[in-house]
């Protein structure tokens, strides 16, 4: 049988996670766990999607990113997980973290990336 962590995580906020492992029946079973070392990687995680959101608002002012980046930081998103989200090819998305590519993109598409960011079209239009 395996040794499970039963270490407490805060970043799961009092929940635990569950893991199916073998009892010595050679049967699965669930067991609560958690980890100390999986709460320090979610945290770094955290703190990465941070710096690149604060970055990304920079490149922003400076009218090179569009909101759709901000908001796929804010959304602790990559590339291929937005493309996934809006179902598009991830060149395609690339594209639209730029804000030239972006002034010009139709509502309708610019849809496609509020509702994968559960916001309004008016609050990915009129970034602030």
């Amino acid at each position: 049988m395996i040794e499970i962590p039963h270490e407490k995580n805060e970043t799961l906020e009092g929940m635990q996670k569950v893991m199916y492992a073998q009892n010595e029946q050679g049967t699965f079973e669930r067991y609560n766990y958690g980890s100390s070392i999986e709460e320090f990687a979610t945290q770094v995680a955290v703190e990465e999607y941070e710096l690149l959101k604060q970055e990304c608002l920079g490149r922003i002012q400076k009218g090179e990113d569009s909101p759709i980046a901000f908001y796929m930081y804010e959304n602790r998103m990559d590339l291929p997980t937005l493309a996934s989200a809006v179902g598009m090819f991830q060149f395609r998305v690339k594209r639209h973290l730029k804000m030239r590519v972006f002034k010009r993109m139709s509502d309708a598409l610019l849809q496609c990336y509020a509702d994968a960011f559960s916001i309004s079209l008016a609050q990915l239009k009129e970034f602030h």
